[in-house]
């Protein structure tokens, strides 16, 4: 219950601080977008991890209780894990149980999805928030990275020395599909998300990591509960696929050395027999199914965009000054065209 709380908490702040902007304990609007997006993300949790646990239970796994997991970045939570403390006594036990948990995170982000779309604000262009230190930043020379900085600049997109690295959001399958019918047309790469839609998108992500059949990942369930002999040799090819994968998103190479580093790409031993039930084939064709519709091979891209074509608003949302408009362009020519060093 206290790592419940914790991990409420955390989402709540980090979403406001972060991802908002504002102190969600001091700003109004902060706290009520805050507010829903930590309750529809610990919705989304909350029923994944529970169904897991109901369906274990109800084919005799001995397990633990969800240990929800708070952190301090990203979207304020590192999901959450349930021990088990048995091994599977069949197939089909193996399949529903790991494919519950998504299920029922995939049907809660889609509700989330569903409620929030309507209050997406498209941009033709990024929208940021000014902060005044951007022109003193600007004005500063360019000093080219060194060490770790300039071996990590293979993530970066390219960019000139006037561009700005953006964190763009691609859209889930399902996404499409909703802004669709609920707008008419998907959310642009450029929309805002209302908080709900943006809980709903988290969801959809980490359904889709879930499901990809790697060891005691959920999909890593569904894969060893169809094929026990070759669950292992998937395990193994994928966990490859996902460090190469790293190209379109780093994020892949990170889940694929947590599952190394934790011993978590073995597949749990399952006798062969008996088979698969009806009911756990229609239900892994479900689990296919939300795979298909949340995953994205590159969920969170970088782009570099010019500085000058950024939509700048204050904190109330109101286009800034002319005069600080002009600032901004003089110091952006000024990094362009520098000064010749002096004799």
């Amino acid at each position: 219950m206290l790592l419940f709380v914790a991990t409420f908490l955390s989402v709540f702040l980090v979403y406001g601080f972060q991802w908002m902007g504002t102190n969600p304990l001091t700003n109004v609007e902060s706290a009520v977008g805050s507010a829903q997006f930590a309750v529809a993300l610990m919705a989304i949790l909350l029923s994944h991890e529970m169904a897991h646990y109901w369906v274990a239970r109800a084919h005799g796994f001995e397990l633990s209780l969800p240990y929800f997991l708070p952190f301090p970045a990203a979207f304020g939570t590192f999901g959450a894990i349930i021990r088990l403390r048995s091994l599977p006594q069949d197939r089909t036990g193996l399949l529903e149980m790991g494919a519950a948990g998504p299920l029922a995170g995939f049907v809660v982000a889609v509700i989330a999805i569903a409620l929030g779309l309507p209050n997406t604000v498209e941009h033709v262009v990024p929208q940021l928030t000014w902060d005044p230190s951007l022109l003193d930043a600007l004005r500063e020379p360019v000093v080219p990275a060194t060490g770790v900085a300039s071996w990590l600049e293979w993530l970066m997109p390219e960019q000139g020395p006037n561009d700005l690295p953006l964190m763009v959001l691609a859209n889930p399958p399902i996404m499409d599909v909703l802004g669709t019918l609920v707008m008419g047309s998907p959310p642009s790469r450029y929309a805002t998300l209302d908080p709900l839609a943006t809980a709903g998108w988290v969801g959809c992500l980490l359904t889709a990591i879930n499901l990809i059949p790697i060891g005691q990942l959920d999909g890593g369930h569904i894969a060893n509960a169809i094929h026990p002999k070759r669950a292992q040799i998937l395990s193994r090819l994928l966990l490859g696929v996902a460090l190469g994968a790293a190209v379109l998103w780093a994020g892949w190479a990170f889940w694929a050395i947590l599952l190394l580093v934790m011993g978590a790409w073995v597949s749990l031993p399952v006798p062969e027999s008996p088979g698969l039930t009806l009911r756990a084939w229609i239900i892994g064709l479900f689990a296919l199914c939300s795979f298909v519709l949340t995953f994205m091979p590159a969920p969170i891209e970088m782009e570099g965009f010019p500085l000058q074509s950024i939509n700048w608003v204050d904190a109330e949302g109101a286009p800034i000054s002319a005069d600080i408009r002009a600032e901004l362009d003089e110091a952006l020519r000024a990094r362009l065209d520098p000064p010749a060093p002096q004799r």
